[in-house]
């Protein structure tokens, strides 16, 4: 099932027992008693983004019963081919994550010049 952006409103808002949208992007948020729970569209952006290639892929991926004939008439390799162009299609979220770039040849001689 592919996940909404309400599910990651109730994952962030503990409070919140009901969501209602007119247009799929502008979401309100209520507690028990019906009154409007104030929440911020960017973390429930963030949050709905970091999972929301397994909704893509999820969609994608052939059934169970698909997959196995795969394997059995085409082998393993060529199932894991097919899955991998999916996966590939739909990479894994960075969202939090930082990454660095190696460091440039000079910088490692001058460490090792050094030594």
């Amino acid at each position: 099932m592919a996940k909404r952006k309400h599910d990651s409103i109730y994952k962030l808002y503990s409070n919140v027992v009901s969501t209602k949208t007119t247009d799929g992007i502008n979401y309100q948020a209520f507690d028990k008693d019906g009154k409007e729970v104030s929440i911020n569209k960017t973390d429930i952006e963030a949050d709905w983004a970091k999972e929301e290639y397994q909704s893509k892929r999820a969609a994608e991926y052939p059934s169970v019963v698909d997959q196995l004939d795969k394997i059995y008439h085409s082998g393993v390799n060529a199932w894991k081919a097919d899955i991998k162009a999916i996966k590939d299609k739909y990479p894994k979220s960075q969202v939090g994550v930082t990454t660095v770039a190696d460091l440039p040849s000079w910088v490692k001689e001058a460490v090792d010049a050094a030594d």
